[in-house]
């Protein structure tokens, strides 16, 4: 299994916050960490949710990568989405 993993932040549409998302891909076929980094630099700084931002990298990448999604919010509330 490929696993790579980076740092991707958001502002909190509800709170006028940064929240910071640990975003973990991993698969069994080859993936380029080229792609992985375009894929979070068009999300990265955006104004989304946790969900929002897994949905938004689901869509920009192959269906044999698995996304999850960790997320640190302004409350420091600990959050885990998987797609």
């Amino acid at each position: 299994m490929n696993k790579h993993t980076t740092t991707v932040h958001a502002k909190c549409p509800y709170m006028p916050v940064w929240d910071y998302y640990q975003v973990t891909f991993s698969t069994e076929k080859f993936i380029k960490c080229e792609d992985l980094e375009k894929a979070c630099d068009e999300v990265r700084g955006g104004n989304t949710t946790q969900e929002g931002l897994a949905m938004d990298l689901r869509e920009k990448l192959p269906d044999h990568i698995n996304i999850k999604v960790v997320g640190r919010h302004g409350a420091n509330c600990l959050t885990e989405i998987t797609r």
